[in-house]
């Protein structure tokens, strides 16, 4: 048995897929696909300083705040991982549809997901900071030796170029597929670009409906797969003897 990508032209229905029958697998990556960019918005919104706020304001912020720094940690951790998820999602959909910009659009955008997860958290050595009885301005001089570290910041800029065209990839696949309405590929294709524009500006609200785009768009999509499934479908092969 192997997994194939239904044409882009043919609705998933018509490939052999059963219409109607949402069941736990569907259901489960609907929630996934919406979940992941929403616990984005929470976590933006949780936070206990503005995204405009300097290293000093930060330490700050979460020394005032250390219960809300630490609720806000879950948020970032869980909405991290199911972010990864719906990109993955998101990321079988569109390859069924338009192979191409789908792997393309999914290689980038959750290796660059991946990427800056795995860098320093400057939130996480704050608060242990401030756990262990550490002044904030030896706190503050440390987050910014952390933000001077050639690694972080080629981490940065491969995030930032990744999430951008990987986004923009997946609307692109979306558009031209018209899998789902027109309006949610567009979500998709600018909300990634918004985020970027909100962390440049330090305007937190731009920041924010860039996310709430990304759940708009990937939300459609969790829809179309929780009614017609992914796209992909089973297909037997057969094989015979050959001379």
């Amino acid at each position: 048995m192997t997994a194939t990508p239904s044409p882009a032209h043919v609705p998933a229905a018509a490939s052999g897929t059963a219409v109607g029958r949402v069941g736990p697998a569907r259901t489960t990556m609907a929630v996934v696909t919406l979940l992941g960019p929403v616990l984005f918005v929470l976590a933006f919104l949780f936070e206990p300083y503005g995204l405009d706020a300097d290293d000093k304001a930060m330490v700050r912020g979460i020394a005032e705040h250390t219960g809300q720094m630490k609720a806000d940690l879950w948020i970032w951790l869980a909405a991290s991982l199911l972010l990864t998820a719906a990109i993955l999602i998101v990321g079988v959909y569109t390859m069924a549809r338009s192979p191409k910009l789908g792997l393309a659009g999914t290689l980038l955008f959750g290796g660059a997901v991946i990427l800056i997860n795995g860098t320093p958290s400057t939130d996480a050595v704050t608060l242990a900071g401030l756990d262990k009885g550490i002044d904030q301005p030896v706190l503050v001089t440390l987050q910014k030796g952390i933000e001077s570290l050639p690694q972080l910041n080629v981490a940065i800029i491969g995030f930032i170029a990744g999430h951008v065209i990987g986004s923009i990839l997946l609307g692109v696949a979306l558009l031209r597929s018209r899998a789902v309405p027109v309006w949610a590929a567009w979500a998709v294709i600018v909300a990634m670009p918004l985020n970027v524009a909100g962390w440049i500006t330090g305007v937190e609200a731009v920041a924010v409906v860039g996310f709430a785009a990304l759940a708009v768009g990937f939300g459609a999509v969790g829809l179309s797969i929780a009614r017609n499934g992914t796209g992909w479908v089973r297909a037997t092969t057969e094989t015979g003897a050959s001379g």
